[in-house]
């Protein structure tokens, strides 16, 4: 997750809750990227003291890539792994790894990544974002496979149309000075369709690249993606991972 965040933005915010772990980033302003992670289904022991007992959190800010690199570390075969919130002349996540030794002393691997301690006055800007009510909610098609056609739609525009209707069809869409490409997904889940919108077919236009961009969370083999649009203004992707990962993606419309 971590890895993915790291492709997508060199700074990201992180919040710690007594039962969660919530990845957030931001672009001009607006929530681009929530995560949420419960915290038992990675850690055997979790011990998170935040600022009192009402306000028991902590938000630190920092840039993913150092993290990505420091759990690199993890495609060894790590015996354990602590990660802890320290002071070494600035505050540090400081990451300790077992690895498994041939000897009787165990070697360890220690990573310290700087991290800025965001203090209480400025929490609300890192607040869950709002989720609207949406003119459409329908089931997406596998990743890989959208993945393999979306990589050469981008080739072909800076924008891409994601058309969804009300009898469960999906589309992606690029034009071209010469040409109109579409791809057309049938018979998917429709959860929900909004009685506000009267036309069948729901559509907005996104930035091609910051969608391909969310196409890399396939690597953590999500349970269902749902695809939510607000008719020419937003496209909200939610993704989960059995009930402890969560990911909500926003993508704003931009004018074609």
């Amino acid at each position: 997750i971590v890895n993915v965040i790291s492709r997508i933005t060199k700074q990201c915010t992180l919040r710690l809750t007594s039962d969660e772990l919530c990845f957030s980033v931001s672009y001009d302003r607006a929530s681009m990227i929530w995560a949420e992670l419960t915290q038992t289904h990675f850690f055997t022991e979790y011990v998170m003291n935040g600022v009192s007992e009402e306000q028991n959190e902590i938000y630190l800010e920092f840039d993913p890539t150092m993290l990505a690199k420091s759990l690199g570390s993890l495609r060894m075969t790590a015996k354990s792994v602590k990660i802890k919130l320290t002071n070494k002349r600035q505050p540090c996540l400081t990451i300790e790894i077992e690895l498994p030794s041939l000897s009787l002393e165990s070697r360890q691997c220690l990573h310290d990544v700087p991290v800025r301690v965001i203090p209480r006055r400025e929490w609300t800007e890192h607040q869950a974002p709002n989720i609207p009510e949406f003119d459409i909610s329908v089931d997406m098609p596998q990743l890989k496979h959208v993945k393999h056609i979306v990589e050469r739609m981008k080739n072909m525009s800076p924008r891409l149309t994601l058309d969804a209707s009300k009898t469960g069809v999906f589309a992606l869409k690029v034009d071209t000075d010469s040409a109109t490409v579409s791809t057309h997904f049938q018979e998917l889940q429709v959860w929900s369709s909004s009685q506000r919108h009267q036309e069948d077919k729901v559509s907005a236009t996104i930035d091609i690249k910051k969608f391909f961009m969310f196409l890399a969370w396939d690597i953590v083999h999500p349970d269902g993606v749902k695809c939510n649009i607000i008719q020419d203004r937003v496209v909200n992707l939610f993704l989960h991972v059995a009930d402890y990962v969560k990911i909500q993606y926003f993508l704003p419309s931009v004018f074609t």
